[in-house]
Parts: C-alpha cells; structure tokens; sequence
C-alpha cells in the first residue's frame, strides 16, 4: 500500500475515533476533512465520547415539558340516603280499632243465621292477637301470639276479656295489649342505592413543567392542570317526571310522552296524547327509595287518596298508569261526581235534637198519663227528620243511578220506621184513652235512631255532582275533590265539617258550618320513593410544585452511551382537590329534592423528592418518587332543596313537611399525607427535543369528599365531618424541549 494511502486510511480511523472538533482539527491537519465527513465510518463513531470518556452534561440548561395525563380517580362507595336506615312500608290497609271491630260483631251478632261468636268471627273475619308494643304504632309491635276466643260465646263476653286484659297491671308493665289482627305485615324499606359510583373516572389533564439546571444542580416549577373526572347515573323506572314538561318544551304539565301520542294534531305546538296508552309507565308510588333522617317521627304523617273515595268507588288504589295515585291523586272522568261542599263526611240529616227530644217525650210520658199524643211535641220533631231526609234526596238527585237506588232505600227505611213509630204512638194512645204511658216507645225511637245512622254512613261515603266548571272532569274547571281515606274506618274522612241548623229553619244547609274537624285517626305515615334519581360526582386535582434539585452522578468511564444518574428534590407543593356531589330526586310525596355540596381540600406543605434515571443513547428511563405531609384546609359548601311540591295539609303530602331551600358551609383542618410514584420513558430525537411517556399514581389521605360529606337530614340536609383518602393514576403522554 502506498504510503498517501495509508495517510488517508489513518486519518479516517481517526476522525472515526475521535470527537467532531478533533476529527475536524486532525483532518485539517492532514488534508482528510472533506473526506471523513462524507465517510460512512462517520455513523459508527461512540455517541459524543469526549477524551476522558465522560459523556457530556445532557441535562444542562434551561428545561420545558408539556404532558398530556389520562388518569382515573377512584370515588367512594356511595348510598343514596341515611346509610344503613330502614323504615316500615306504608300501610294501606290498617286494622281497625277494639271499639269498632266489637261494635260491627255486635252488629252481626244480632243476624239470624249467626249462631255462635266463633260463626261470628269467622264471618267478619275479625281476628285478635296479643302484641308486645314498644311504640304507639302497631307498625312496631311484635305479635306474640292470636288471644284466645274459644272460651267466649257472646260479644260482650269477649269485649269484657279484652278490657280485663288490657288494664291488667303485670300486663301494661309487660307492653302487652290484645289488638286486633289480620292487618297484612310491612316489609322494610331500605335505601334502594347503596353503591351508586363504585367505579373510577377516566379524564384528561394537563401537567406542566419548566426550570433550569447546570448539570449538578438547579430549580424546577411543576404545574398540575386536572384531571377532571365524572362519575354517576341515573336510575328509576322512567326516562323523565311526567310532570316536567310538554316533549322537551318550557310547558309545565304532563309530558304527553306518557299519554301515548306525541302527534301535535291541533297546531298548538304540544304533543296531544290522544293515542294508545298501552305501553306506558306505572308512575305513582316511585320506585328509588331513599330514607332521611327526620326532625320529628311523624314528620312524613299526612292524609292520603289511595282509594279514590272522590268517585265513590270502593276498593282499593285505582286508575292510572299515568294518573300519578300516589303523588297527585286520581283525575276524574267526565261522568264522576264531585262532592257539592268538598266534605266526605257531609252529613245532610242531623237530627239529633230531635232525638232528644222524642226521648224526652218518652220518658216524661205520665202513668196515669197526661200528656195528649195528638199534642205538636212529637209530631214537630218527626217533621224535622222527615224534613232533613227530604233535603237530602232533593240535593243528590245528580248522583249516579246505582248511588241513587241505595240512598232511596235508606230512605225508604227512615219512613218506615219514622211510621212505625207513629203507628206505635196511636195504638198506645187508643189502648189508654188517648194517653200514652212512660218509656213505652223505646224500640221505635231505637229503630229510628239506627235508620238515620245507616243513612248518614251511606252519606259519608257518597259524592255529590258538580254543578259547576267546564264539564270536562279534568281539574281544569271543576271543583276537583281528592277524600281523605277513612283508615280508622270511623265513617269519616281526615277532615270534615260540622254543621248546625242555625237559622232555625228545622233544614240543616251546606253553608251552615260551625266547624271543621281533623280526624288524626285517618293520618298515614308515607315512604319517599322517587320516580327518578340523578346523581352527579366530579372530581378535579389541580397544584402546583416548587422544588430545589441536586444531580448525583453515577458515570463510570468509557461507558460508551450508558450511564446512571440520581436526583435528589425538596421544596414546597400546593394541592388542591375539588370533589362535588350532586344529587336529584323527581316524584314522590316530596316532588323534586336536590342537594349540591362542593368540597375544597387545599393541602400545603414541604415535600421531598428521589429519582433514579437509566440512560442509554438516545433512550432514558426514569423512576421517581415523592412524599409530603401538608396541611388541609377543608371548605365545604352545600346548597339544598327539599320538597319542591310539599304541601303542608294537602292530600298524599306530608301534613306539616313545606318546601325548604337550605344553604349551609364548614371547615376543616386536616394533616394529609400525599405519595406519588412516576414512572418515565424519553426517547431523544434530538438535542433539544425528547419523546416522552409514563404513568403517575397518587395517593392523598385524610381528605374530604362531597359524596360522604352529605347528611340526609330532612328537611335541610347537612354536612358530616368524615375523612377518606384518594388515589389516582394513570397514563401521560408528551414532549420536553430542553436548551
């Protein structure tokens, strides 16, 4: 080999071996620049391998990231409602008291075909049982077992041993009571969400960082921006309240979605829902329950329209689907009739004076007798019966024809025995010239006395029509009169009027009322189940980082392209985390409840720092960790609404529960410890541009959540002092420019 070959071959090994300035220089040195510069030799030289075989300060200099995170957060366990609490179900039906129970087998006692109590009681289906009562409602007594009333053959008999029992003294220390039996047994009713966001929410954040470091040491500032992660649903078993709006306009009414035809036939801009009705919701009673705790235990107590008394049907809950029974009542149809004084227990026949006075009459009836039968005394107090009676038909005539057949009998029978009862006074008066001796009277006043009981019991359960309004029957323009049912099956309903002939005129008139009565026996104590549940949980982690840092390095010589390097960071970081809860309940007695509580944790406080970084060419893998004890403050804001249509008094609402709008607010002071772990993966694609991805997780204690934070105190809510802790992780993605 020539000897200017050789040189050419030495100067390229050369500038292969050597650093660019040296190659640069040597090749000057011997004519080979140009040469060694287009050589493809040039790509296997050692990655910046200076003489020392140090590898330069890469991480020297000024430093910008942007990182694009992908994180979940995990949200606590959540029951919708005062956790762990129960309550009866409502009770529709409810056994009827001692006193009434007896009183109908009295009733029955007398029938012919009734020959023993047992054919009695079997025939009523009136049972008894021996209860132990830990509390006024029955709702809470634990039958013991059914009183025995084989031993018994007459009413009286058995009356008589309920009574010895009841006021036995060991008996009252005991709880113990016999009541009647039979009536069907509640369930208990627990909160119907008890895990509404188990699961994480995956959202998108930002996280910034910029500094500058001159290879031994430096300063860094990080930013966090989220993520900002959701959770939550919607349950119940319809899509929305029938009752919000007219398909998605600002209308408030029914939703003709749920009368069946969205077609808008008459132009004015609203479903009809005139078509089939087949496929709808059984709206009504709800079906998410959620149990509050209550300011007082009859808090939920009100008077109820399950049995549509108002049509004078019998039987129990009726009409719908999309009546709504359980919240509003049943509308009527155009032929129902309606109640001309808004009274269920309107009774047209009172009477009672001249009851008492045809008794008198009776008894002060002499023996030799002197007081003349043809006198006006009796006769004046027969036409006032007969009087009341003839009103009465006169102002229900626009009953229905088979209300109209029952009140013409009862009538009917009034007559008859107002009738026997004269019959009874002119045979006494012939039989003892044309006197009538004392007490001789008794049964025929009885008669009359239960004639007008039964007549004013069909009554109370008997609307009359309305003679006003639009005709139509549909609460638009008619007096619609919801009825209180008549649990404690007294013959009244929950509230009725009492009436007095106060012109004198022997007619008692609608108008003429002294008084209106409560009858608290007929109160009904309600559940809140809601037709719908939304409920809403966003969490966002924001904070920002101020660290010192200190590079260790771990080199090793002549390893060409690899090599290890610790940091060791302290500073001070600031943590904020905001967690709302939100809820909302459509339906129910309660109508649209909601509650917001925002929560605030602002954590600050010192924190330390370790990495270890593995770089190999263009390649950089890096583990992290970080750990602080900052000090929480905790800020808490609620805002509330219970009972959008609470009605204090009306029907199928509470009797004392009105719509109330609550704000309230807390702190806290809290220690709260926060872990982090990164994880990091760079690829170089050059000087100044590295490619990189990762994974984050955190961990924070001792923090306050929106969701545990809620109290279900009725009606205003309220905030708990409970403490959790967070954890999140996921993926980031981006890219750092370094200077």
């Amino acid at each position: 080999m020539s000897a200017s070959r050789k040189c050419l071959l030495a100067a390229a090994l050369c500038g292969a071996m050597t650093p660019t300035a040296t190659t640069w220089a040597q090749g000057g040195a011997y004519g080979a620049k140009a040469i060694v510069e287009h050589n493809d030799l040039r790509w296997f030289e050692p990655v910046e391998l200076d003489i020392d075989g140090q590898m330069p300060h890469r991480t020297a200099g000024w430093f910008a990231t942007i990182d694009k995170l992908y994180w979940a957060t995990n949200n606590p366990r959540v029951e919708i409602g005062q956790e762990g609490k129960t309550v009866d179900s409502e009770r529709i039906y409810r056994a009827p008291s001692n006193d009434l129970a007896l009183s109908a087998l009295q009733q029955i006692e007398s029938l012919d075909f009734i020959d023993s109590l047992s054919e009695n009681l079997s025939y009523t289906g009136v049972q008894f049982v021996i209860a132990n009562t830990r509390g006024t409602d029955s709702l809470t007594d634990d039958i013991k077992s059914p009183f025995d009333t084989s031993t018994f053959t007459t009413v009286a008999d058995l009356s008589a041993a309920i009574t010895a029992f009841n006021t036995d003294a060991a008996n009252i220390a005991n709880n113990l009571t016999v009541r009647v039996g039979g009536e069907p047994t509640p369930y208990q009713v627990r909160n119907s969400i008890r895990d509404a966001m188990p699961d994480a929410g995956w959202a998108w954040g930002e996280r910034y960082s910029f500094g500058y470091s001159d290879g031994e040491q430096g300063w860094m500032v990080e930013i966090l921006d989220g993520p900002e992660s959701n959770a939550g649903g919607t349950w119940g078993a319809g899509e929305a309240s029938p009752y919000t709006s007219q398909s998605g306009t600002a209308v408030y009414g029914p939703d003709p979605y749920y009368l069946g035809d969205l077609e808008d036939d008459d132009g004015d801009g609203e479903g009809d829902g005139d078509g089939p009705t087949n496929d709808l919701f059984a709206l009504g009673f709800g079906s998410v329950a959620v149990n509050f705790n209550l300011p007082t235990p009859d808090f939920l107590n009100g008077y109820r329209d399950y049995f549509n008394n108002s049509s004078g049907a019998a039987g129990g809950t009726q009409t719908g689907p999309i009546m709504y029974i359980g919240n509003y009542g049943a509308f009527e149809d155009d032929t129902s009739p309606f109640d001309i004084t808004g009274n269920p227990g309107f009774t047209v026949v009172n009477v009672q004076d001249a009851l008492t006075a045809i008794s008198t009459y009776n008894l002060q009836a002499s023996d030799p007798p002197t007081v003349d039968p043809n006198e006006t005394i009796l006769q004046q107090q027969i036409n006032i019966i007969l009087a009341d009676v003839n009103q009465t038909q006169t102002i229900i005539n626009g009953l229905e024809d088979e209300e109209n057949e029952v009140l013409d009998l009862l009538a009917a029978n009034v007559f008859n025995t107002v009738a026997t009862l004269q019959a009874a006074q002119n045979a006494l008066a012939n039989a003892n010239a044309g006197m009538v001796p004392p007490n001789q009277l008794d049964a025929e006043i009885a008669a009359v006395s239960q004639a007008l009981a039964a007549f004013n019991t069909a009554l109370a359960g008997i609307v009359l029509e309305v003679e006003e309004g639009d005709g139509e029957g549909d609460g638009t323009g008619d007096l619609d009169t919801r009825l209180a049912d008549d649990l404690d099956g007294n013959g009244q309903a929950g509230t009725f009027r009492v009436l007095a002939d106060i012109d004198g005129d022997g007619v008692i008139e609608p108008g003429e009322i002294i008084a209106i009565i409560n009858n608290f026996g007929d109160l009904h104590t309600f559940n809140i189940f809601f037709d719908q549940v939304t409920i809403r949980n966003r969490t966002e982690i924001d904070g920002v980082e101020l660290m010192r840092m200190h590079d260790i390095s771990t080199r090793h010589k002549l390893e060409q392209g690899r090599f290890d390097d610790m940091r060791f960071t302290y500073g001070v970081r600031f943590l904020q985390i905001k967690d709302d809860f939100y809820f909302q309940g459509l339906g129910s007695i309660l109508g649209r409840t909601s509650v917001d509580t925002d929560v605030e944790n602002q954590i600050v406080g010192p924190q330390m720092g370790l990495r270890w970084t593995r770089v190999d060419g263009p390649w950089n893998f890096s583990l992290e960790a970080r750990g602080m004890v900052g000090y929480n403050i905790v800020d808490v804001d609620q805002y509330g609404l219970f009972a959008e249509e609470a009605i204090p008094g009306a029907l199928n609402r509470s009797a004392t529960a009105r719509t109330t709008a609550s704000v309230d607010g807390n702190r806290f002071d809290e220690f709260s410890p926060i872990g982090e772990l990164r994880a990091q993966l760079k690829y170089r694609l050059a000087d100044s541009i590295s490619l990189q991805a990762g994974y984050t997780a955190k961990f924070v204690g001792n923090i306050h959540r929106g969701s545990t934070a809620t109290a279900w105190n009725a009606p205003d809510f309220g905030i708990y002092d409970r403490k959790g802790d967070l954890f999140t992780n996921g993926l980031n993605l981006g890219v750092e420019f370094r200077h």
